[in-house]
């Protein structure tokens, strides 16, 4: 394979439920992450839905490789507009990558601290039942 990067693969969708909850996991992580770096906004918690279905729908289709989860969810995410959250579909979809990535056990560079105590903190909130936005 010569002496390109590798590649990062998550296993596939175990079931319906399953995808509902890395869609649900996903909208929430954005949405914590984007009111977290600026401000608690509405359009956040927009952004966050609008990523977790559109991870949902990549993860339906069979995408597993981190590189097609990137580029989808850049793609699927140009139809949001993003301009009140001061980021971009590329910066959301990276993140997410990022947080799909360190859940996975993958050590991630130019990640914080903080993205950690909130992946686990949401992580935690929703095993619980009782999920809240911050």
């Amino acid at each position: 394979r010569g002496d390109g990067v590798e590649g990062f693969t998550i296993c596939s969708v175990r079931s319906e439920e399953h995808l509902q909850e890395e869609q649900r996991w996903v909208a929430m992580q954005v949405t914590a992450w984007l009111n977290e770096e600026w401000t608690p906004l509405e359009v956040h918690e927009h952004a966050g839905a609008a990523a977790g279905r559109a991870y949902a729908r990549l993860r339906r289709g069979g995408a597993t490789e981190m590189a097609d989860l990137v580029l989808g969810l850049s793609a699927e995410l140009l139809h949001f507009d993003f301009h009140d959250t001061f980021t971009s579909a590329f910066e959301v979809s990276n993140k997410i990558v990022e947080l799909v990535m360190m859940r996975a056990g993958c050590d991630v560079c130019c990640t914080s601290d903080s993205d950690r105590e909130r992946m686990d903190r949401i992580s935690l909130e929703l095993q619980a039942g009782h999920p809240t936005q911050r």
